[in-house]
């Protein structure tokens, strides 16, 4: 079973990019192999992994769910709440 716990928090693909490309070498596979089983092209597993770009949301939950990694989206309190814009 592959382990892979991350309490990161994500605000951009820059701070994804890290965590996909660690679950990747844990599965031993190419960028081209991973791209093949999320059936994405191998250039969105590049642009997730280097946080270059974008890309769009299901491709990214594909990689995830071939990498056997969740998603989690928890809602932040009040006095954490900051609507100004992320650099």
């Amino acid at each position: 079973m592959l382990t892979i716990v991350s309490n990161q928090k994500i605000f951009t693909t820059k701070d994804l990019g890290p965590i996909v490309k660690r679950g990747r070498a844990r599965y031993h596979l190419t960028q081209t192999a991973l791209a093949e089983h999320a059936n994405v092209s191998r250039g969105v597993v590049q642009k997730l992994e280097q946080g270059r770009g974008t890309v769009a949301l299901d491709n990214a939950l594909r990689i995830l769910h071939i990498l056997s990694l969740d998603l989690l989206i928890e809602s932040r309190s009040e006095a954490e709440t900051d609507l100004s814009p992320r650099d």
